[in-house]
C-alpha cells in the first residue's frame, strides 16, 4: 500500500485530487469563502505537512491511537475540571 494519498507526495505543487463523491454540497453550508490563489497554495502547504507529520508517526510507531470512549472519557474529565474551576459545578 502506498503512503501517497491521490498523488499526495507525487507532485506536491498540484492541488489533491478528490473523488466526486468526496466532495461536499457547500451549498448546505451557507455562502463560503472563496480563497485566493495564494490563500489556497498556503492552505495545501499547511495540509500537506499536517498529513506528513502524521504519516510519519505513524511509520515509526510513535503515533498515539485512542478508542472513542477514551477520548470521551478524557473529554469528560477536562470538561468537569474546567467547570470545576469556572465554580460551574
Amino acid at each position: 500500500m502506498s503512503n501517497d494519498p491521490k498523488g499526495f507526495e507525487e507532485n506536491p505543487q498540484t492541488p489533491l485530487a478528490a473523488d466526486e463523491d468526496d466532495a461536499v454540497d457547500e451549498s448546505i453550508w451557507g455562502a463560503q469563502k472563496v480563497l485566493t490563489p495564494q490563500e489556497q497554495a498556503e492552505y495545501d502547504n499547511w495540509l500537506r505537512r499536517k498529513v506528513s507529520r502524521s504519516l510519519a508517526r505513524i511509520a515509526d510507531g510513535t503515533a498515539v491511537f485512542r478508542s472513542h470512549d477514551e477520548v470521551m472519557a478524557e473529554m469528560k474529565a477536562y470538561i468537569e475540571e474546567l467547570d470545576r474551576k469556572a465554580g460551574i459545578r
